[in-house]
């Protein structure tokens, strides 16, 4: 057979490997769905993301109001005016927020498969001024309070547990649910009768106190006061910060993270969306732009790290393959095509042996087990096949090479094309060089 024709065969056995190569990928993929499954499942068990937004003050209010009204009398239609009585109530945003978070992580497993959860120990304080009645005229006849609370929106209540709030130096009671349709989950802390026949309008009201609460992998915030400040500490070293919002300077070390936000009304439109959001409302878009969050993210995701692996599969037998046409050429070695085949395997059982280690053990160990496995045998087979035992120890060498060049890609995001581009021009210069003297024509004819 001429080597051309043999390059031919070999291009059609690569694209023949990358079917099982496809099947694998859609096994990664289905394992990686039932993964995110089983977490979903533990977070419906336990609590989901939390977001906290508030605490925020909401006051009730009556009314008396003129209104003009006609009616029919004898067939005369006549314009009165009737006193009318209603109720209505709204939000106001603190001018000063401070919330500080204290997160302890926990993995909850449910077979081969994990989730994250945090159980956060919250102490909050805030500032609110208490509103002025407005101006009484011919038309409004009377405006005051008749019941106020603070309302604090969470993510999800069954992560809710101690809690303990005071507003201006008296405790409050706790009661499930905020009365606002925009914030479905979360408190409310009626403000007591006593309190509240001694505040006066700009009062200050000062709010401070502690809330336990536990939620999985997200924990986000809303800055809804005119200053707010955000502290979160974590034993979880790998945080992953999102929203619109980042954090001063984050620390981050091996123990855990800490980062503070600080946010003004100037530059977030959350103090002024909440207060013009109407209560009844479904949503208020314009606060869910300003949120900012932290999420506890796994940074060695067996299923996406094998994924990104096996991406890689095409170079992998490209390069393995042109190896052993390269010795074969060089040393007139006749290599059938089913033993390329065979080898070709061998590769793709990698990465099946990657995906099955790494549901038991650590992404690192089950690489290292799988690819010593695959570098075994292949060396082993291709030592008989090339019919010299330093051959088959070279090309060990050249696998275990592919392999930790390989392993370093998939750990070094931000230097991975690099690594890539560098590793290939050095594969390239060296069959160039290696070859530079070989008369193909000759070595053509000689592979007849």
């Amino acid at each position: 057979m001429r080597y051309g024709w043999k390059v031919l065969v070999i291009a059609v056995l690569i694209l023949s490997l990358l079917i099982p190569m496809l099947m694998l990928r859609g096994l990664v993929q289905e394992r990686q769905q039932r993964a995110f499954e089983v977490r979903a499942e533990i977070a419906n068990s336990s609590s989901r993301e939390q977001r906290v937004v508030g605490p925020l003050l909401r006051v009730q209010i009556e009314e008396v109001v003129r209104v003009r009204r006609k009616s029919m009398v004898n067939g005369v239609e006549h314009d009165g005016v009737e006193e009318v009585r209603r109720s209505d109530a709204y939000v106001i945003a603190p001018e000063r927020l401070s919330i500080h978070n204290n997160l302890r992580t926990e993995l909850r497993h449910r077979g081969l498969f994990s989730a994250m959860l945090y159980h956060d120990a919250i102490d909050a304080s805030a500032d609110f001024v208490w509103p002025a009645a407005p101006a009484l005229d011919a038309q409004r006849l009377s405006w005051k309070i008749v019941a106020a609370d603070i309302v604090l929106g969470l993510g999800d209540n069954r992560g809710i547990g101690h809690i303990a709030f005071s507003a201006g130096g008296e405790a409050l009671a706790v009661e499930p649910g905020t009365g606002i349709a925009w914030l479905p989950d979360g408190v409310r802390l009626p403000l007591p009768s006593t309190l509240l026949a001694r505040l006066n309008a700009a009062d200050a009201l000062p709010l401070a106190g502690t809330l336990e609460l536990s939620g999985s992998e997200r924990l986000s915030w809303v800055p809804v006061g005119g200053e707010t400040q955000v502290d979160a500490r974590a034993d979880w070293p790998h945080p992953s910060f999102q929203g619109n919002t980042l954090p001063q300077a984050p620390s981050i070390d091996a123990h855990g993270f800490s980062a503070r936000w600080t946010v003004s009304r100037l530059s977030s439109q959350a103090h002024g969306a909440v207060q013009e959001c109407p209560l009844a409302q479904s949503r208020c878009p314009a606060m869910e732009g300003a949120v900012f969050a932290v999420a506890l993210v796994d940074p060695v995701d067996r299923y996406l790290k094998t994924d990104r692996a096996m991406k890689f599969a095409l170079l992998f037998l490209v390069l393995v393959f042109g190896a052993v046409f390269f010795i074969e050429v060089l040393k007139g070695v006749l290599v059938h095509p089913l033993q390329y085949g065979l080898t070709g395997l061998a590769l793709a059982i990698f990465f099946l042996l990657l995906l099955a280690l790494s549901e038991h053990l650590g992404f690192g160990l089950a690489y290292g087990l799988a690819a010593l496995a695959c570098v075994g045998l292949i060396a082993t087979y291709m030592g008989g096949v090339l019919g010299s035992r330093r051959r088959g120890l070279g090309f060990a060498s050249l696998l275990g090479l592919l392999f930790g060049l390989l392993f370093g890609l998939l750990q070094s995001e931000d230097f991975a094309l690099l690594i890539g581009a560098l590793a290939l021009f050095v594969a390239l210069a060296t069959v160039m060089l290696l070859s530079r003297r070989l008369d193909w024509y000759r070595v053509n004819d000689r592979g007849r």
